[in-house]
């Protein structure tokens, strides 16, 4: 039970995203075909039920969007986004985890009317929204830190 003073004006969403990076390293964005961020480029996932974990949110949204059937791996980060709506500021916090894909057959929903792949560079510099960037470009660099941390490990 939440006290008075918890209380805030305004709202909080929580949503989670997946990362799904396919065979040649590139990964699938879906054409959002609802709001916040309709006709945009985003990443497979959406908001939170208060019933859910992360991981069981995650899997959900990525089912409905996509039909494909994912197994979160690895935490990304948590992200910020603000969304306005008639002067009503609302936080949007965003969960991203990297994917593994267990059944691989896309369809779509009304949430999502198209998908494609792209590499992380060409997803930087189209349509997505600042926020999904942000998972990209961290995405990219933690990736790239493994490779060299790996190679830091080896004894040559």
């Amino acid at each position: 039970m939440l006290s008075q003073r918890d209380t805030t004006k305004g709202k909080v969403l929580v949503s989670v995203a997946g990362v799904i990076e396919g065979k040649q390293h590139e990964i699938l964005l879906i054409r959002e075909g609802d709001l916040p961020y309709h006709d945009w480029w985003v990443l497979p996932g959406g908001y939170l039920k208060p019933e859910e974990s992360l991981k069981e949110a995650l899997v959900r949204e990525v089912k409905e969007e996509t039909g494909l059937k994912v197994l979160p791996t690895r935490l990304i980060g948590v992200y910020d986004d603000f969304l306005s709506k008639e002067n009503e500021p609302t936080r949007h916090v965003i969960i991203a985890y990297e994917v593994i894909v267990v059944d691989e057959r896309i369809i779509f929903s009304q949430e999502a009317t198209a998908y494609t792949w792209m590499s992380v560079e060409e997803a930087l510099r189209s349509q997505v929204p600042d926020v999904f960037k942000r998972i990209l470009g961290d995405f990219k660099n933690q990736r790239a830190n493994k490779i060299v941390s790996w190679f830091r490990r080896r004894s040559f």
